[in-house]
């Protein structure tokens, strides 16, 4: 209860909003471009598909970064090896939630969608998913 007095786990998950924002701001224009077009949610695009790997990295380094600073900033005395073995669990959980994702995206027939709506709501997902995480993983770190 005293390190969360010390800890705003509401702006460690703004925090995390922004850089997991950024991050798939940069995945995104590497796979896709930056050629304004439509993308599709299958081939041969795969932008669904691309749920798994986003949903990978944002919950693995959503857990991991925040946590350790976390530890260090307020010294407490959780072992290293607890914060990486949970890093990837909600990396796991992660890739579960993208493969959901990207199965419903692919199979659902969609039609393709604008770059800029795709690249919208990767950014959206990446910075709300990674904020999400943050704050679930701190609140049971400072418990």
């Amino acid at each position: 209860m005293m390190a969360t007095a010390k800890l705003s786990i509401r702006r460690e998950a703004g925090v995390s909003f922004a850089i997991n924002a950024a991050l798939s701001l940069a995945f995104f224009l590497a796979v896709f471009g930056i050629a304004v077009r439509p993308l599709e949610w299958a081939a041969p695009d795969a932008l669904g598909l691309d749920f798994v790997p986003q949903s990978i990295a944002v919950s693995l380094m959503s857990a991991l970064v925040p946590v350790l600073i976390t530890r260090r900033r307020l010294s407490l005395a959780v072992p290293v090896r607890v914060i990486v073995l949970r890093a990837f669990a909600c990396a796991l959980a992660g890739g579960a939630l993208g493969a959901g994702l990207a199965i419903a995206t692919t199979q659902a027939g969609l039609s393709s969608i604008g770059w800029g709506a795709a690249l919208g709501l990767k950014l959206l997902y990446g910075g709300t998913f990674g904020a999400l995480i943050t704050s679930l993983i701190l609140q049971r770190m400072t418990r």
